[in-house]
Order: structure tokens, then sequence, then C-alpha cells
């Protein structure tokens, strides 16, 4: 087989499909400059300056037999005579051509990614961008210029030499019309397709290829991302919030491929050292520098957020994984084991670099809409089939919102010798644009990260101690984020440009404007919802209006300090008034960081204290809502039973940077009812009766476990990124009576495990798994009283389609198991996939038992369960028969709606049930 690819040349395009081939691209760029980037080298060399320089340097040898010994004048009259022949013959150099254009197809007008652009007499070529968009330079003196595609005919095209011109490239399908009858070329086919065939002995050698095969290695990565703002013009700069900002555009930069201008904004540097280790399988990175331009403190900007969140998005690309992380999803890769089911392969040309073969092959997706890659790999036609150079991007048609474009170019490098020889990463980039509409003209966001790999050491034992912790990211000693400038001029592996350097500057300089306060204040306001006066906030506005079956119209005023007034505490509070019930509400807290640091910041080490006068619903538990926010008011059904609760609590809460945690609560809590809620007793006489509040005291402590957990967190609130890494929570509490008044004794015990599950192509799972145990007799309100969702609005993690106050239990065990498929059917429906929707499906159940001792009987005298005003009881217990829902939806509607159908699959003989549901939620992502 190895003859046979040895023996493969280009052939005529007519033996492919020209309808469904048109993302396919012949290379045929000259061997010498295969492997690089044209736009960045070949025309560096051919300049003006350059030759100037190489005048010079002959001129000079041909003087060497002068001895400059004998005048200075001599030397002078030489030196003059230098620069006068020098200038003399830069002057008569030629002039560069530069064409610059775009290749679309002639009939939808389209632009063709990865087209071959090239002089016809020069040694230079180059391949257009996502959306067709080319530039091409040569010193020489071109005449044409060849444009070729696969599945279309060449075309050339006549050029001036010397001057810069713009072009637009037409192509025709490679078809043949004969009258009514169109012959075309035969369809893409496995069997006897030597591409094929060859991407399947790589996937066989890739343990002896990639890095993951060797039991032990380590490396040095410095890294640079980079975020502009893509497609600024004279009409954007002169937009009357840019008046005081005109010098932010002293940094901007003109894409010799589109002729877009760019500003940079954002600019991460990163060094780091890598560690891997095959049996058991792991591997560390150890961040020894890193160098943001964020804003300041003051505006309040979660750096460490920031970064993790760019990483989330930026993960380790290895071109032989089955999967590829991007974006928060999962791609597959050219190299996977199912790549010969989801891609294309063509051999479109043979190449000898440094006295080896190589087969250039293109591939690309069989579906456009799949998470999958379109380009070309150079594999070596030897027995390691290696991979030299890849160079890929996605398609127009990619379900993925928000990215106009994805270009990733990776190139290998031998390194080691004898066994241990690989083709390793020497270096790669990756280029992403975001466009919230998708469109290719506009403005958008264009982020760059660049990787470059030195000092490999290969299957050189590591110490086990190195990884002892599951974090997989740790810190080295000192403070990584100030480094000095020297210590960053010494660890570079390239140095910034002027543009890069200046980002810094303009960050500081932004600042103080004021009108850029002004626009960071409305867009905090938007995300939190408080407003800031100094170092007070008040809010949040969300809240500040809502309305329930017990209060009314409820109005509240609220807020909390920052760092500003104290940079270790926080003092927060709000008070609320019902128009129905005419009692008021409050709530106060302080929090006090241990160590100087801000509170609630990761790694937390706290203690606060609060006091609770509030309203609460029993069973109402909305992760990321406050419960009085005013869309939380739209319920179905009446809420007007609930209890007033009264509560005194401490928290003292740890966590480490391996991602352990824990957290020891005291508390003390009296419910009375309010609404239409009574506490009635099946002995009224009884005198413990007499009391009818419910008052207990509980001590206790939580344990959780989250390795490797990402998240961007504000003032109040984590949000956190999608990882495979589960999330493990313990808790333990204990009642004890006689303390405060406290009533009852009761120990209280639960769990709760989370896992994201990727299961490319076919989506994502998120797994729940939960349980808990009650031991001691309580009144219904202080047993586990089932998470409700009695809102219009879809909940992960509540029971969409449950009554507040349906069950309880004192041992329960519960699954919730969510799952995105991404498209992976509705991008193979026909017009339906241009909409780029998502099905999603959701499967929950819930078992759970309520022990005689928690049942209200005579002999324990409990408050009895509650009706309705029919005579229905209102708390059910959970038989053999877990209580199920299901639903099925559809996500990504205008790219942030989720709709979905919730059905109820149990229990449904209940009064005051409903059987079915639509339910609405957004949800943002790419």
């Amino acid at each position: 087989m190895l003859n046979s690819f040895k023996q493969m040349k280009i052939k005529e395009t007519a033996t492919l499909n020209a309808s469904t081939h048109r993302f396919r691209s012949i290379f045929k760029i000259p061997k010498a400059t295969r492997l690089f980037d044209i736009r960045h080298s070949i025309f560096d060399i051919q300049n003006a300056s350059t030759h100037r320089f190489r005048s010079i340097f002959k001129m000079f040898k041909a003087t060497r037999q002068f001895d400059i010994r004998y005048s200075s004048v001599r030397y002078s009259i030489f030196l003059c005579s230098i620069f006068f022949f020098t200038d003399s013959l830069s002057a008569q150099s030629p002039a560069k051509t530069i064409v610059h254009g775009k290749v679309i197809d002639a009939k939808s007008e389209e632009g063709l990614p990865y087209a071959t652009v090239q002089f016809n007499n020069d040694a230079v070529g180059t391949r257009t961008d996502m959306n067709g968009n080319f530039y091409l330079e040569s010193g020489g003196n071109p005449q044409k210029v060849k444009v070729s595609y696969v599945g279309y005919q060449s075309q050339d095209l006549k050029v001036q030499t010397g001057t810069q011109q713009t072009v637009t490239v037409r192509l025709l399908e490679n078809s043949v019309d004969i009258k009514e009858v169109t012959i075309r070329p035969t369809k893409y086919s496995k069997r006897n397709n030597p591409a094929v065939d060859l991407i399947e002995e790589v996937f066989k050698h890739k343990d002896q290829n990639r890095k993951e095969g060797l039991d032990y290695y380590s490396y040095e990565q410095y890294e640079k991302l980079q975020f502009n703002i893509n497609g600024i013009n004279d009409k954007f700069r002169k937009r009357w919030y840019f008046h005081k900002f005109q010098f932010i555009f002293d940094n901007v930069d003109t894409s010799k491929v589109n002729n877009k201008v760019a500003l940079p904004m954002y600019l991460r540097e990163r060094l780091s050292k890598m560690y891997y280790r095959k049996k058991p399988k792991d591997s560390k990175e150890i961040l020894l520098a890193e160098r943001q331009t964020v804003l300041d403190d003051d505006y309040d900007v979660d750096k460490d957020g920031v970064s993790a969140y760019l990483s989330n998005l930026y993960q380790e690309l290895d071109i032989y994984a089955p999967a590829i992380g991007l974006l928060n999803a999962q791609f597959i890769g050219p190299l996977s084991g199912i790549a010969n089911t989801m891609y294309r392969f063509y051999i479109v040309d043979t190449v000898t670099l440094e006295n080896r073969r190589y087969a250039d092959v293109f591939f690309a997706p069989r579906n456009k809409s799949e998470l999958a890659f379109m380009g070309n790999m150079l594999v070596a036609l030897d027995s390691t089939y290696a991979v030299r150079r890849v160079e890929m991007g996605i398609s127009k048609e990619i379900n993925l919102n928000f990215v106009t474009d994805l270009h990733i170019e990776q190139d290998f490098e031998f390194v080691g010798e004898g066994a241990n020889r690989r083709l390793l990463l020497a270096r790669d980039a990756v280029t992403m644009d975001f466009n919230i509409f998708k469109k290719a003209d506009g403005r958008s966001f264009l982020a760059t990260k660049t990787a470059f790999y030195k000092n490999y050491r290969l299957n050189q034992p590591i110490p086990d101690s190195l990884f002892r912790t599951q974090q997989r990211l740790q810190r080295d000693t000192g403070d990584i984020t100030h480094r000095s400038r020297e210590f960053w001029r010494e660890s570079r592996y390239n140095p910034l440009t002027k543009r890069e350097q200046g980002i810094g500057d303009m960050i500081d300089s932004i600042q103080r404007v004021r009108a850029f306060k002004t626009l960071i204040e409305v867009g905090r306001i938007m995300s939190s919802g408080y407003k800031k006066f100094g170092g007070i906030e008040f809010g949040p506005l969300t809240s500040a209006y809502s309305f329930n079956g017990v209060e009314g119209n409820r109005f509240r005023f609220g807020g909390r300090t920052n760092a500003k007034l104290v940079k270790n505490m926080i003092f927060e509070g709000f008070g609320a008034y019902g128009s129905l019930d005419r009692q008021w509400k409050y709530y106060g807290a302080v929090t006090y960081a241990f160590g100087n640091r801000r509170p609630r910041r990761f790694p937390m080490n706290q203690l606060m204290f609060s006091y609770r006068k509030d309203l609460h619903v029993p069973g109402l538990d909305i992760e990321n809502w406050q419960p009085d926010n005013f869309l939380l008011s739209f319920q179905r059904g009446v809420n007007n039973k609930m209890v007033f609760s009264r509560s005194l609590r401490m928290d003292y809460t740890r966590e480490f940077n391996n991602g352990f945690s824990y957290a020891v609560t005291t508390q003390h809590r009296d419910l009375p009812a309010a609404g239409i809620l009574r506490y009635e007793f099946r002995n009224p006489d009884d005198p413990n009766n007499q009391n009818r509040n419910l008052n207990s005291f509980e001590a206790g402590f939580g344990l959780r476990y989250a390795p490797n957990e990402k998240f961007y967190q504000g003032t109040t609130y984590r949000l956190p990124m999608l990882t495979k890494f589960p999330v493990l929570s313990l808790s333990f509490r204990m009642g004890i009576r006689g303390v405060a008044g406290s009533q009852f004794n009761y120990q209280r015990i639960s769990a709760k495990l989370r896992k994201v599950i990727f299961i490319a192509p076919l989506g994502r799972s998120e797994l729940t798994l939960e349980g808990g145990r009650i031991f001691g007799a309580l009144p219904y309100p202080m047993l586990e009283i089932h998470r409700a969702n009695q809102s219009f609005a879809y909940d992960w993690y509540s029971y969409n389609l449950m009554n507040f106050l349906e069950f309880a239990s004192d041992r329960f065990g519960a699954l919730t198991l969510h799952h995105n498929f991404n498209g992976f059917f509705l991008n193979k429906v026909p017009l339906i996939k241009k909409l780029q929707l998502r099905e999603v499906i959701s499967f929950k159940a819930l078992y759970g038992k309520l022990g005689s001792a928690n049942i209200p009987s005579a002999s324990n005298n409990l408050v009895l369960f509650p009706s309705d005003e029919s005579g229905n009881t209102l708390i059910h217990t959970l038989g053999k028969q877990p209580y199920m829902e299901a639903s099925v939806g559809i996500a990504n509607i205008f790219h942030l709606l989720r709709v979905d159908y919730v059905r109820r699959l149990s229990y449904t003989n209940l009064p005051n049930v409903s059987k079915w549901g639509v339910r609405l939620s957004f949800q943002a992502g790419f």
C-alpha cells in the first residue's frame, strides 16, 4: 500500500462530485514552502529592504581586498559609495505585485473556503479563508494568478506587475451540459479510496506518534491570547460615543486578507510547565506566570474567572483525539475512530520535505452542519504515518452559535532519538471570529490564541509526588500574576508587537474616561441588578416589586457594601412590605473574610452571621433566582400556603485550591404558619399544643469536592463552566432539643453527585444523583419537602409538574438526567437544519418514603397534613412507584430560547395536578 501512496499525483477534479465537494481544495503550493504560512515568510524575504541588504553584502565582499588602513577619507568615500549604490539598486528593484480579493461560486456567489491561489510563474501561493478572501504578494514578475478548487473549473487571471489590485474570482462547477443531459463526477466512495486507507493507517499508528503514547513526557509552553474588535471603519470611529475615546484607535491593525481593521482590546500571556504520566494516567500543568490586561479591581471583574473561561473555550488540541473540545462543545476529530463515517478524505498531492515524502490529505464533514472540521493535513508516507502539519476550520453551515470563523493551524517537529523519536507539536494557532448574528460583514470579536512548545523531555520518569492532587492546574510558588517586565522579556518565545504592547496603556487610559465608567455601570446594573454609589450598592432591582397570594403586592428595598468601603467585610440587608398581609419582612447579614481577602472570593475563608424574618414557600428552591424575583410571581395555581420563617444563622466556609471545601453551620429557626396554612393537631387539648410555632436549633457541617472546577464569580453568585469532572457534596445536620426553646431532636444526612458526560457526536448529558435520610420525628414543614416548580419557566433541578407541598419524605433518592443532542438529528433534515435547532430531552425520577414516626397520629401528636379548600389532603407520601416526569424540547431557537413539553408520568390521579405542560427558558451559549 505504501508504494501505491508514493505513485499518487494530482488528478483532474472531474472524478469528484462538484455539488457535494465544493469545500475541497487542491494544494499546489511548491514543496519548499508547504509547511509555512507563505503570507508571513516568503513575502518578507522578497521585499525591497531585503534586496538592499543583499546588495550591501555583495559589495562588501567585493571590497574586502582593499586595505582600509590607507586613508580614512577612502573609507568614508567607500561608505558613501555603498549607500549610493544601495539606493540606486533598490530604486531599480521591481515593485511588489499585490493581489487581494475573494473567490466565490459563480451561481450562488458564496465564498469558497480553502481555494488555492498562486502566481503561475512564481513560488508563491496561499489559500482563501472561510469566507473566500485571500491576499497574495510577490516581489518577482508574475503575469497571471491561477485559482483552483476541487469540483470547479480552474481559472487564470492576468495581473498587472508591480501594482496593487483587488479582484473577485467567480468559479464555475466542473460539469458538462449536453442538451438536456448533465454529466457530473461520480459520488464519493470509501471503497478503493487510498485516502481512506491512509487515514486508517494513521489511526492505527497514533500511539506511536502522539506524545500520549509515551510513558512520561514534559515540556514548556508559552501561550498568547488576544481579543480584538474586528471590522472598525471610519463611520464607526466617528460615532458620538467615541468622541472621547479616539486614542483607542491608535493601535488598530488592518488584515491583509480581508482588509478588515481590528482594534486590540485584551491580551493574556501564560508560561506553563506540562507533565504527563501514562500509568496511572494523569497530567498536570504548573502555571509559572500569567499576565492579563484587564480592568482595575474597582470594576469588580473576576480576573481568574475571565482567564478560566477563556481557557475552557480554548482547550488543548490533540489532532489524534477522538473528540476535540472547543467552545464548550466536542468536535469529532479527523483522526478519531469514527472519522471515516463522519468525514470525506481525498489525497490531493504528494510533497517532499527534508527528504521525506508526505501526502497532502483534504478532509471535510459529510454533513456540513455537524460539529466537525474541514481542512488539510500532511501525512508521512513511511512506516510512521505521522502528521507533520494540520490546517483546518469549520463550515459556514455548522450548528454553532455566534462563531463566523474558526481556524486552526498546527506544526509538528521531530523530537527525541531512537524509539522515543516523535513528530511533536511545536506551534499551534487558533483563531475565532465571534458575531452575534453570524454575519461575515460588520463588527465582531476576533480572538487569537498562539502557543509555542519547547524543551520536550520524553520518557524520563516524573516523581509521583507531582500527581498526588486531582487538580490539573496548579500555580507555582510566588505571585505569578506580578512577574517583572524583565522576567517576561526573557521568558517570551517571541516578542510582543508594538500594538500588543500598547493594549495595557490603552486599557489604563480608557478607565479614566467618564463615559466608559458610565457604560460599565449600565452593564453592571443589567447583569447584577445593583446600582453602585461608591462603597454601597442598592438592589437587586429585579426584586424591588413582586406579588404573591399572601403578601399581595410586595415592595422591597435593600443593598450591600463592597470592597471600596471595607475590603474584607460585606454588610447587606433589605426591608420588604406586603400590601395584603401588612407585615414587614427584613434581612441583615455581615460576612468577614480572614487573611484580609475579599469575601466570597475563591478560595473562601470566611465567617457569616445573618438574621432573616421573611416568608418562605416549602419546597421552593430554584437555583440562581431570588425567591421574590418578579418573574417568579407568575405561577400556575394558587400560591397562598407559606411559612413565616424567623432564623438566626452562623456559617463558616473554608475552600482549598484542590477543590475540597467544608462548611460549619448553626441555625435557630422559628416557623409560624402564614397565608391560609394552619398548624392543626390531632389532640388540640394537649398542653404541648399551646405553642403553635415550630422551634428548632440545629448544628451541622458540609463537605464538597469539585476537582478542576472552573467558574466565573460575582459578589453573590458563581457561574460554573462545563467540565468532565464530577462534583460531590455531603451534608450532616443535627437538631438539639432544649437549646433556645428547640422542640426537636433529629439527624439529617444527604449527598449529591453531579457529572457532565460528553458523548460526541451525540451531544452531552448532565447526570445528578442525590439522596438523604432523616432520623427522628418531625412535623411536615421540617421534613424533606421535595422541590416543586409552579412557574412557567423550566427549572433543571426542580420537578416542573409538581405542586408546592405535594410530596414529603424522611428518606429519598432521586435521579435527574438532561441530554442535549446539539442538533444531531435535526442537522440531517433539509431546510430545518438551516435554523440550527437542537434537540433536548430530560428524565427525572424521585423515590421516597415517610416512616410511621413522621405520619401524624394520636401517639406522636405531630402537626396534621394540611388540606385545600375542598378538603383534599395536600401532602402525600411516595409509595413503591416513584414520581416521574420527562420532557422533550427544542433549544437554540433564535440562539437563545428553549421550549420544553413536559409530561408527568406517575401520580396523575391526585387532585389539582397537571399531566402535561409547556415550559420556557433562556439558554445562551455556543
